[in-house]
């Protein structure tokens, strides 16, 4: 089999003496690092520095007709440069994608968020918790774009300040000390159940997991069966967060009726679920959310944590001789259809995670991560503002 042939461009110039390579796309990680090993003479010393821009490029015949795929964006995080009398000068690097300065440095402090659109902070063009140094090219919408357009017009929500007195708490939204950009936009794209990485070339994006429809790869490890293309298989099982009852309370004071003020919780709204058959013992889940402000959005959100927490309880990991199947290269928000005897798995299943690893000993290898399908998702839907309650005042009642 013919090996998938990798390069690497840094500042316009082609490297090319790669002894190794490893490339992760994974929809639950964002700032993902790529590592590669070149074995190289001395020309190398002075390139390949912290903070180069790099860009990994994989070309396969049985892909894309060929052409050159660009699988990689992002600047040099970690150099380790070693020497020896046998095995000469060898480097290996580590890059990351531009979402690494999304985790790893902090917003600049006390900008305004209040009053923005979903847009205008998400987009790298516009948004004030983007570096034009970090190298994103913009923002991409995934499946249904015009709708996740759409709801990115919304605005971020805001307290009620219009009326304000003089000796009324000033409340703003703002970024505060130590905060990531990464957390914020979390936070607001999840209110649309929206997710958000970033791709390998370089575009933030927004977008909602594949959900249903036909599969794109197929793995198979069947007695006598002439398709079969696993290397290995295993599958772990986990009851930590497999629960058979999910409760979730939240609380909205004096409102929807009046309330019992000899009872603590007469403003709690509850929302519960039971799964009985998810286990053979009970397991319970009890959450506190402050925004599940009725009993219909609590009854949602407890709904929502036991798919997620459901999503996390099977792992199943399959090793793959190449980087690519049926003409195309293996990529994460994919649904892959599964036939392993041995380990009783059968049907479509989510491929969350694909590692490709590549060496001149070992050849092409892909190692995948699959969840059970249909049960990832940002939130249970899009989260409604809650409503907000004047400080310090007497008679006031809910505002929006």
């Amino acid at each position: 089999m013919q090996q998938t042939q990798c390069r690497v461009i840094v500042g316009g110039e082609t490297i090319e003496e790669i002894e190794s390579f490893e490339i992760t796309d994974d929809v639950m990680a964002v700032g993902e690092e790529q590592r590669f090993t070149v074995v190289t003479p001395r020309k190398y010393r002075d390139k390949l520095r912290l903070g180069d821009s790099v860009e990994l490029i994989m070309q396969h015949p049985a892909v894309n007709g060929g052409a050159p795929t660009t699988k990689h964006r992002g600047k040099v995080i970690r150099r380790e440069a070693s020497v020896s009398p046998t095995g000469g000068c060898v480097l290996n690097i580590t890059t990351a994608d531009p979402g690494w300065h999304l985790q790893n440095s902090d917003a600049p402090v006390h900008i305004r968020i209040q009053g923005k659109t979903y847009a205008q902070l998400v987009d790298p063009a516009s948004s004030p918790l983007f570096e034009k140094t970090w190298g994103f090219k913009g923002l991409r919408f995934g499946a249904n774009a015009a709708l996740l357009r759409r709801s990115l017009k919304l605005g971020v929500a805001a307290a009620a300040i219009a009326a304000q007195q003089v000796l009324d708490p000033v409340h703003v939204i703002q970024v505060e000390p130590g905060q990531k950009p990464w957390d914020l936009i979390v936070e607001y794209c999840r209110r649309l159940n929206l997710l958000v990485n970033v791709s390998p070339d370089g575009y933030l994006n927004v977008y909602r997991p594949v959900i249903g429809g036909k599969a794109a790869y197929s793995l198979r490890c069947v007695d006598g069966d002439a398709g079969n293309n696993v290397l290995s298989a295993s599958v772990t099982e986990d009851a930590r967060t497999r629960y058979t009852e999910v409760t979730v309370v939240g609380e909205q004071f004096g409102y929807e009726g009046s309330q019992d003020p000899a009872d603590p919780n007469a403003s709690k709204k509850v929302g519960r679920v039971r799964h009985h058959d998810a286990q053979s013992f009970v397991h319970r889940l009890c959450a506190s959310d402050g925004e599940m402000t009725s009993n219909g959005l609590a009854q949602k959100q407890a709904e929502w944590l036991y798919r997620r927490n459901l999503y996390d309880s099977l792992a199943i990991t399959v090793e793959v001789a190449e980087h690519h199947q049926g003409g195309l290269w293996w990529a994460a928000d994919s649904l892959v259809n599964i036939a392993i005897d041995d380990l009783g798995l059968y049907g479509n299943f989510y491929l969350q995670a694909c590692r490709c690893t590549s060496s001149k000993t070992d050849g092409d290898k892909t190692t995948l991560t699959l969840r059970m399908p249909d049960l990832l998702s940002a939130a249970f839907g899009e989260l409604p503002n809650p409503p907000i309650y004047r400080a310090y005042s007497v008679g006031g009642g809910p505002s929006t």
